[in-house]
């Protein structure tokens, strides 16, 4: 008689049942990670100076040495993450390195701010060179709107509040850049301009305050504003365009960028025309600016300058004329305020052959696709005109993320190729 045994060769039934494949982690790549930090760092640009606004008025003092280590700091993140395995940005940067070292030897005065002009856009650009689809540069500036705007609100509608924790005016005289007494509204806490005077421009009914937001000064704002409408106009095929449309048009009102604003519509009109101007004129329209400025300074005997837009021509036109010969060429001891007229600024600081130099290089710089120049047509135009009244184009705050786009667009193969790999703007929406 045989004995019943357990069967054993199988084990438990549960046992014999095919074994769960492990779920799959979704690990980052390295380019995830790389396109995050990059991000972050853009951002980092627009903020930095309303985080250390916050720092002088609640913590402590914030001197100009604490600024400009603040901005060294972004602008080595910027190489850092910029640099790979080609040649171009380090030849780049050897020359300028050089020429600047060079200027600045023959000055009388060293000015380190001459670095820095120049390193801001060679850095941002070459860093933008590196993303490797366009949708990662929207979010970023979709982001940054998103930031601009809710602080902007914040300023306008709870300003006792905003001016507690962030005392603008208390800031720029702690970094040096203005004197107690500078503003013209007693008791304010704005950055001087941060009131307009005779009243606002767009929407008077808002009152006489300009937002500053996180820019802490109106003209940044606006220079801001008109950059997130070119673009909106620029990327036609971008998820959630028309709330970048709303608030380019909101940061505008709120700063009261009258000047912004004109800037809109030029670089509207260009985006029409672009395609029959050859690359040679716009190498030369800062020349023709410049050129006009100067005739017209000589040529009018006005006495004084109005604010307004002929006035801020008039205004630049008698700035430029303060350069001699060896201001021209960046080798001046010249040591007057010359932010108001960006051609003058650029000639002071960087001098004919090295402003013309960094402007052709990126005039003839190669793109990958035709498309590109769709955007660096306005861009320039962008550029060339607010510069007639302001150097805030060669501020960080808003030139860090201007060229980290610029740099993207060049290398972004085009709308066509979106279009080949069947990409619908609205699914990520």
């Amino acid at each position: 008689m045989s004995r019943w045994r357990p069967e054993t060769t199988g084990g438990p039934a549960w046992s014999r049942l095919p074994a769960a494949r492990p779920t799959a982690v979704h690990r980052p790549d390295t380019y995830d990670l790389w396109i995050r930090a990059a991000g972050l760092l853009v951002i980092g640009t627009l903020v930095f100076n309303f985080l250390l606004a916050f720092l002088n008025t609640r913590v402590m003092g914030v001197s100009q040495n604490i600024v400009m280590l603040a901005e060294l700091v972004l602008i080595a993140g910027a190489m850092i993450l910029a640099a790979d395995r080609r040649a171009g940005l380090y030849a780049l940067l050897a020359v300028y390195l050089a020429y600047v070292a060079l200027i600045l030897a023959v000055r009388p005065e060293l000015d380190l701010k001459a670095i820095r002009d120049g390193l801001i856009p060679i850095a941002f650009y070459f860093l933008g060179r590196r993303v490797r689809d366009i949708e990662s540069v929207d979010r970023v500036v979709l982001l940054s709107a998103g930031i601009v705007v809710a602080i902007g609100f914040f300023e306008y509608f709870l300003l006792d509040l905003f001016v507690a924790n962030v005392n603008v005016l208390k800031y720029y005289i702690s970094r040096g850049t203005l004197e107690v007494g500078d503003n013209l509204i007693e008791d304010s806490s704005l950055f001087i301009s941060g009131t307009r005077m005779q009243g606002r421009n767009l929407l008077p009914f808002l009152g006489t305050h300009r937002v500053s937001s996180v820019f802490l000064e109106p003209v940044a704002m606006g220079n801001y504003g008109a950059f997130l409408v070119l673009w909106a106009a620029f990327r036609k095929d971008m998820a959630y365009r028309g709330l970048l449309f709303a608030a380019a048009c909101i940061v505008i009102v709120l700063g009261d960028a009258r000047f912004g604003m004109m800037v809109c519509f030029a670089m509207i009109a260009v985006m029409v025309v672009y395609r029959v101007v050859p690359r040679l004129i716009w190498l030369l329209v800062p020349a023709f600016i410049t050129l006009a400025m100067a005739v017209y300074g000589m040529s009018t005997d006005a006495l004084r300058w109005e604010d307004d837009l002929a006035g801020r021509w008039l205004h630049a036109s008698w700035l430029l004329l303060k350069l001699d010969t060896q201001g021209v060429f960046g080798i001046s001891s010249y040591g007057g305020f010359l932010e108001d007229n960006g051609y003058a600024y650029s000639l002071h600081q960087l001098g004919l052959i090295g402003i013309a130099g960094l402007w052709a290089l990126y005039i003839f710089a190669p793109v990958r696709s035709p498309d590109a120049w769709r955007f660096r047509a306005p861009l320039v135009t962008y550029i060339c005109l607010l510069m007639v009244v302001s150097a805030s184009f060669y501020s960080i705050k808003t030139a860090g993320l201007l060229w980290f786009c610029a740099g993207a667009v060049d290398v972004w193969r085009g709308f066509a190729a979106g279009r080949q790999r069947g990409e619908d703007p609205s699914a990520s929406r």
